[in-house]
């Protein structure tokens, strides 16, 4: 054995020896430590006075009060949360007209083939026009409205045909040439799905009547067979319509209007705005529950209804003053008389769901934009200034002021206007009572972020290329009357 070796025997003793004076004490306080944790607090000396809680006897005796976790938020937008978002690119978007085609074809009506184009100058004619059209039908169809929060239901057209059926009068839109549009894209849905109709058959009240289209699902169809069983509802049902317009621009007659803008007795009545007379009768006598038919035909009449762009300046010429200022002012003054009138009247119909449709707004200079903006505060920050850059699209000053008395700026007060009336009509809604319901319906914000969407740019800015952004407002109210009736949360 080397001297090394007999150095290295004692130097390992020694090591033993310290590791386990050391290590053991260590561990008999740890394990002290752990007995003393699982002993009862009241083993323990505590001041006088006092309270000691025992939490293994409360864990025993199952009085431990958990807080239970936060419910989830809802998977669908609620309310007014589905029109707030912004336009998102298509997930599958459209290569081709001919793919937009494929996706709209039906056997009854055109395919829709392109949207209105800016050219000034003509330069464009014949085929390459129609190529440049459709391709800026292709690109406007390319974005889908995404709520901030929330999902919104996928549109089901023939669910939506049988909720009609289910009430006494089916859906009934009521409004100016933007809601004619409106009317045209959704009965488009419904050809689309071999959902045929016909339209005014004589037997109906108000047939041949201008203004009023009223859609009667057609008897020899194998397809209002199916809709009719999946409705449950009698045939007396089937011989009413199940989606009707009314086109009435301001809704309310001569009379009505002379009344509230307190036009002079000589005022020279020279206005042409379509009017359905007694279109309010008209809704009373759709909404009437028939006899035979309580067992199935139980939903409310949907109405959804307009007045918003033709209550303007530009239309009530009777409203003069020195200012513009003060014509806006009596305009102002004006509009919730509107309301007052058409809420009154239209209150009292029983079995009813009403939603006000927002107006939309104009986009001064639409011809400038060829993509949504990106958000709310991007159309709000882009969009200020709009009546001046509407007159900034004219010359002479005659058509400055007619451009300033479209009143564009006021849509969004008037949609206000709509919104708190109807809050306030909800507030004091009794309890149990049988009247209308009444809904507020936004699209502001959604259109709003559309400057690129418009039906002819550079000349109309107003209205909106057809389908575009209709398809997403009847998305949306599928989802808004599924959520009010309670069959979605």
């Amino acid at each position: 054995m080397t001297p090394r070796s007999k150095l290295r025997i004692p130097f390992l003793l020694l090591s033993a020896f310290l590791f386990y004076n050391f290590h053991h004490p260590l561990a008999n306080w740890i394990l002290g430590s752990s007995r003393v944790a699982k002993q009862s607090l009241r083993q323990f000396n505590f001041p006088e006075g006092e309270e000691v809680y025992d939490a293994t006897e409360i864990e025993e005796q199952h009085d431990v009060i958990k807080i239970a976790p936060a419910a989830p938020p809802p998977l669908y937008c609620q309310s007014y949360e589905c029109g707030r978002g912004r336009w998102h690119p298509r997930k599958d978007p459209f290569k081709t007209l001919q793919d937009v085609q494929i996706a709209y074809s039906n056997l009854w009506h055109p395919v829709w083939d392109g949207c209105g184009i800016y050219d000034p100058f003509g330069e464009l004619d014949g085929e390459e026009k129609k190529k440049v059209e459709g391709q800026r039908l292709v690109d406007t169809l390319n974005w889908e409205w995404v709520p901030g929060r929330g999902l919104l239901l996928e549109y089901d057209p023939v669910d939506f045909v049988v909720r009609m059926l289910k009430s006494p009068g089916g859906l009934v839109l009521v409004g100016d040439s933007i809601s004619r549009q409106h009317w045209h894209a959704i009965y488009y849905t419904f050809r689309h799905l071999n959902i045929t109709f016909d339209s005014n058959p004589k037997h109906l009240p108000l047939a041949g009547v201008a203004n009023v289209e009223q859609f009667v699902l057609s008897k020899t169809s194998a397809m209002t067979k199916i809709l009719q069983e999946k409705a449950g509802v009698p045939q007396s049902r089937m011989e009413r319509p199940f989606f009707t317009l009314l086109e009435d621009h301001m809704g309310l007659g001569e009379t009505d209007i002379r009344a509230i803008t307190n036009a002079k007795p000589n005022y020279n009545w020279y206005h042409k705005f379509r009017r359905v007379e007694g279109w309010e009768d008209h809704l009373k006598w759709l909404a009437k529950p028939r006899s035979g038919e309580e067992a199935s035909v139980t939903e409310d009449t949907l109405v959804m209804i307009n007045a918003g762009a033709h209550w303007s300046r530009h239309e009530l010429a009777m409203l003069r003053a020195p200012t513009d200022k003060q014509e806006q002012a009596l305009l102002e003054d004006t509009y919730p008389r509107m309301i007052d009138l058409v809420t009154s009247r239209l209150s009292p119909i029983e079995r009813t769901s009403i939603y006000y449709r927002s107006t939309s707004p104009g986009h001064p200079k639409c011809e400038e934009h060829t993509l949504p903006y990106k958000d709310m505060a991007d159309a709000r920050l882009q969009e200020q200034n709009l009546v001046q850059r509407l007159k900034d699209t004219v010359s002479s000053a005659d058509e400055k002021k007619q451009r300033s008395r479209w009143d564009w700026d006021l849509f969004k007060a008037h949609n206000e206007l709509w919104n708190r009336t109807i809050h306030v009509m909800n507030e004091r809604r009794p309890a149990g009572a049988k009247g209308a319901k009444w809904h507020y319906f936004d699209v502001w914000d959604v259109s709003m972020q559309r400057p690129d969407a418009h039906l002819e740019p550079g000349k109309d800015c107003l209205h909106w290329c057809l389908p575009t952004i209709f398809d997403d407002w009847t998305r949306m109210f599928y989802h808004r009357v599924k959520l009010d009736e309670g069959r979605v949360r």
